[in-house]
């Protein structure tokens, strides 16, 4: 089975990790850690979605043993479960059964094309130079894609992956039986409310306090890093407004649970945020109709 380094992991994975607006008043993410924590892992991982789950097993394959998620929500999976799981990558194999000339310089510079010439040049580099990477390293563990790929809405050439079963749970599929695997221990019903650096505003961060299901506050101390990934804001209509007032009153196809609750927390501790205003958005339901129209399949059965 082939692992990613973590350059290629953190390359071919980044997405939208940080995200929320009003979080209790009683929480203040910037106190100091406490003398004394509950729990101890190697690596601590909050979100089990999909890109929290890469995280674990990625981290696992490249010889980290002690590794905790904590997810606030009673399930994993988070939006990448009910997404429609496409994956844009250059494909050497399927591609050329296809005739389609491709390349990672061409996938970068559509992707900048795409986001308006917004996004970091650099970033957009590291992402197309390891994508392919990460499709095989997911189907090495059982990822299975058609054999085909196409064009995907929002992308501007046909690289797209399709899951071949149930679109974007198919990730979970694949990646929670790994995580069990390798011994990763995944808390479900456990909402992040706080976390610590070595100094309130220096340092790097530590660690986290948790709320558990039963309503008892505890704190993890993790040796080695910290990783959030939990997700978009798409289903807190404040948060959407803050960064683009039109945003207010539409309805989301994303999970009630993305809400981005870490966004305050992290710059409670010193995080900045880049592109919060990147929102995509796309034409839903028209008045007096009740029947939402789905395009996250292929761009060339729809007229814009």
């Amino acid at each position: 089975m082939s692992k990613l380094s973590r350059r290629s992991f953190l390359g071919s994975t980044a997405a939208g990790l940080l995200t929320s607006i009003a979080l209790p008043s009683a929480v203040h993410a910037a106190d100091a850690a406490p003398q004394k924590w509950d729990q101890t892992a190697d690596l601590l991982v909050i979100g089990a979605g999909g890109a929290g789950l890469a995280t674990a097993v990625s981290a696992s394959q490249n010889g980290v043993k002690n590794i905790l998620i904590l997810e606030k929500m009673p399930f994993v999976g988070g939006n990448t479960s009910i997404s429609g799981g496409g994956f844009n990558s250059v494909d050497p194999v399927r591609q050329k059964k296809q005739n389609i000339q491709d390349s990672p310089e061409l996938h970068a510079k559509q992707t900048l094309a795409g986001g308006d010439g917004r996004a970091n040049p650099e970033l957009v580099k590291t992402m197309t130079a390891n994508s392919y990477e990460a499709v095989k390293w997911l189907q090495d563990m059982g990822m299975k894609f058609k054999d085909d790929v196409y064009q995907i809405y929002g992308g501007l050439y046909p690289r797209c992956h399709a899951p071949f079963g149930s679109l974007g749970s198919d990730y979970i599929k694949v990646l929670k039986p790994q995580c069990d695997k390798a011994g990763v221990q995944i808390l479900t019903n456990s909402r992040v409310v706080r976390l610590f650096r070595e100094n309130q505003l220096s340092g790097k961060v530590i660690g986290a306090e948790y709320v558990d299901k039963d309503g008892n506050h505890k704190t993890v101390k993790a040796n080695k890093a910290v990783v959030v990934a939990t997700g978009g804001y798409g289903a807190n209509p404040q948060m959407r407004a803050k960064y683009d007032p039109r945003m207010l009153n539409l309805t989301t196809t994303n999970l009630p649970c993305s809400t981005g609750d870490l966004i305050p927390l992290m710059q409670d501790i010193g995080a900045d945020t880049v592109g919060m205003d990147f929102i995509q958005c796309n034409p839903g339901c028209p008045p007096g109709r009740k029947q939402r129209i789905i395009l996250h399949l292929y761009a060339k059965n729809f007229i814009m």
